[in-house]
């Protein structure tokens, strides 16, 4: 627990200013932006105020966390620690540090801005819905709205947990800042890419993130697995190569 506590102060700047500016963001565009759309339930302005996370999460929950872990491993402090902790405890603890951190900084804004768009935000009048009206999770979305906001701010918390991870091995291996803090991004942009030109997008790792990015006919089950299943297994590659192919070291830059 106290190298818990060690570990968190590291980022706890970074990780509160991020969470606080997303906060603020998210909850006046959810109290806004809406007055340009058809409404037809109180939460819509939520789900309207945080369409952008769908795109740039990856960005925030890699950039306020990794760039401390490529700095420790440049500076050798990663080294310095073996004969005190050991390797394999000291990076779980940074691992469980940076993965509560990335909960936090999707989890905090998504679910306080829906509550913003639910109880804070002026009234609109609602529009009957029109015909083939659909959503994912229809009867939580439009009889308790707070369970839902709750649930879905929980699931993509989580995913900003395994894009952080994706970071993280970079961050073990990789020797440029650029590359460690955008890959996941540019990783999520590829692949959304690739699945919407085979005509499968309900496999793209941002349906698993936003699955309200598509119709509720086609989100199923593999849509919320298939994304991050196969984000798993090319971190699992990346690290194959790293360690076997390149032969490079965690402890060296």
């Amino acid at each position: 627990m106290q190298n818990f506590i060690l570990e968190g102060k590291k980022i706890v700047k970074p990780v509160f200013v991020t969470t606080f500016l997303l906060t603020l963001l998210t909850c006046i565009l959810s109290c806004t932006l809406y007055r340009g759309y058809t409404i037809h339930f109180e939460i819509d302005p939520w789900e309207i105020g945080t369409e952008f996370l769908s795109l740039l999460f990856p960005l925030f929950v890699t950039i306020p966390i990794c760039w401390q872990l490529y700095y420790e491993r440049r500076d050798r402090f990663l080294a310095y620690t073996l004969p005190r902790i050991g390797r394999h405890r000291y990076l779980v603890t940074k691992w469980c540090v940076c993965a509560v951190s990335a909960f936090i900084i999707i989890m905090i804004p998504y679910f306080i801005s829906a509550l913003f768009a639910l109880y804070v935000r002026e009234p609109q009048e609602l529009w009957p819905l029109p015909e083939g009206y659909s959503h994912v999770f229809l009867n939580l979305y439009a009889k308790t709205p707070v369970l839902y906001a709750l649930l879905l701010s929980l699931w993509k918390g989580l995913m900003g947990v395994l894009t952080m991870t994706f970071g993280f091995v970079l961050a073990l291996y990789g020797s440029n800042i650029f590359v460690i803090l955008t890959g996941p991004f540019i990783y999520v942009i590829l692949e959304n890419f690739f699945w919407s030109i085979l005509g499968m997008p309900e496999l793209r790792f941002v349906t698993a993130f936003e699955p309200t990015s598509l119709s509720s006919l086609s989100v199923r089950p593999a849509s919320f697995a298939a994304g991050p299943i196969l984000m798993c297994i090319v971190m699992g590659a990346m690290a194959f190569y790293f360690q076997k192919v390149k032969k490079r070291s965690i402890y060296q830059v």
